[in-house]
């Protein structure tokens, strides 16, 4: 193996001046208000992402334990998930049919958004 030439690391004075640079960096108020920015966003989206897991783990217990355990069935029989799966392809198929957008985009064509921007807001705004 060859040992790396004299060009593969900076010159010892250079490291200390992008030390400081950085360090001046991270003391501005602009840096901070982005810090405190980030903190609004990301702490409560957190919040609901966790309380979104949590009640998905509380809905699950309960269609794979407690409902099949009321209905005297332990533990689910062969056939539990057909049901299941029927009452989600009725739910998604009400939300394509009913809700505007017709299910989205096709994945075929690419990411594209189609419409103006006045329809693309009314999409989130408007059953």
């Amino acid at each position: 193996m060859t040992e790396p030439g004299p060009s593969a690391a900076p010159a010892p004075a250079a490291r200390p001046e992008e030390a400081d640079r950085l360090r001046e960096l991270l003391r501005t108020p602009a840096y901070r208000r982005t810090l405190a920015l980030c903190a609004v966003i990301g702490v409560p989206v957190s919040l609901a992402a966790f309380w979104f897991l949590a009640g998905l783990h509380e809905l699950e217990h309960a269609l794979w334990s407690a409902l099949p355990g009321a209905l005297g069935w332990r533990p689910p029989p062969w056939w539990w998930p057909l049901p299941l799966l029927a009452v989600a392809g009725v739910a998604v198929g009400l939300v394509v049919r009913r809700l505007p957008g017709a299910g989205g985009h096709v994945p075929a064509a690419g990411l594209q958004a189609s419409g103006s921007a006045a329809d693309r807001a009314g999409r989130l705004t408007h059953p």
